[in-house]
């Protein structure tokens, strides 16, 4: 783990090294991160709102939910495309047969939930283009929210390498990021969106 900032690329190339030279399966990378997110979340409250998107990003979310129990509120914009996001779809598949209430598509309604935790998992470091439509709307209820608002690895909306908002852009309170800050995080553009940055382990092994 570090402190210095690395490029998306960067980011990528440390996930790729551990599943293709250290052997650990990528599920593992994805649990060991959702734990992280759902301890930092718990020192927020005690409900919680998980918005997550079809792709990596989301399985965060939703690994991260399984981790909140039955206090987690489970919104998916889309179902996670086994071919394209495997791990995404395992933990989407894990949900749906323990019963977990899963809301697919519908609004955020700001009503229920309004001083719950809210975590945004919706799209990560990958992002290049503007939200829109469903995406966007779930941005403006995230950022209109009453309660505590928590980014899994950076916040929606955001340029992983450059900061700048793309379009509409989640403001969190805290961002949980894994193994480094990304160079985005850490741009002056960034700085309304992300709030305090908490680096999290992967679980990589270290040597001395």
């Amino acid at each position: 783990m570090s402190e210095h900032p690395i490029s998306v690329e960067q980011a990528r190339a440390i996930d790729r090294d551990a599943v293709d030279r250290l052997g650990m399966p990528s599920i593992l990378l994805m649990e060991n991160a959702s734990r992280a997110v759902a301890e930092r979340a718990r020192t927020l409250g005690d409900r919680f709102v998980v918005l997550c998107g079809p792709g990596n990003n989301g399985g965060d979310g939703l690994a991260a939910a399984r981790h909140l129990g039955p206090r987690a509120r489970v919104l998916l914009l889309a179902e996670p495309d086994p071919d394209r996001a495997p791990d995404a779809a395992l933990q989407f598949a894990i949900l749906r047969a323990a019963g977990v209430p899963i809301e697919i598509g519908g609004a955020a309604d700001l009503s229920r939930d309004r001083d719950a935790v809210w975590i945004d998992a919706m799209f990560g470091t990958g992002l290049t283009r503007a939200l829109a439509g469903r995406a966007a709307e779930w941005v403006e209820a995230f950022n209109a929210a009453d309660g505590p608002k928590l980014a899994v690895d950076i916040p929606s909306g955001l340029h992983g390498d450059t900061g700048r908002p793309l379009g509409p852009t989640c403001r969190a309170d805290v961002t949980v990021t894994f193994e480094a800050p990304k160079l985005g995080l850490v741009a002056d553009a960034a700085r309304e969106y992300v709030g305090d940055i908490v680096v999290a382990p992967l679980g990589l092994p270290r040597v001395d």
